[in-house]
């Protein structure tokens, strides 16, 4: 959707100061399946907790940048604001990041980074 939306030239407001893990939709089949197999290899159980996110922090004014870059637009279009300035029926925490360190280790993945997430979709090529 910010592909779209930021295509279009017009400036667009983006909030700078709440903070996510994106994540590549392709690395939460890798780690599904990595997951799956490992439980079947162990012929057993798995019992733990693991956040599964991307491995960048960034708020959506950010993603809003990388994705301006990627097109070759302006990033001027790209307007930072303050999530407390806007008026919203629903609050939403100012940081749902999330530490994937033990996600990495324990499964021994790599994560795709935003930009090189974003660099594959945009792409023609990217199926």
């Amino acid at each position: 959707w910010m592909d779209n939306i930021l295509s279009n030239g017009k400036e667009v407001e983006f909030f700078c100061d709440e903070y996510r893990c994106p994540i590549f939709v392709k690395d939460v089949v890798k780690v599904i399946e990595l997951l799956i197999t490992k439980e079947a290899s162990e012929m057993t159980c798995m019992a733990l907790v693991l956040n599964l996110g991307g491995p960048d922090r960034l708020s959506r004014a950010e993603m809003a940048e990388v994705v301006a870059n990627m097109r070759g637009l302006d990033k001027s279009s790209v307007k930072s604001v303050s999530a407390a300035l806007m008026n919203r029926s629903m609050l939403s925490p100012p940081d749902i990041s999330m530490n994937v360190n033990k996600l990495v280790s324990t499964l021994s993945v790599a994560l795709t980074p935003f930009h090189v997430g974003v660099k594959i979709i945009l792409s023609d090529d990217h199926t």
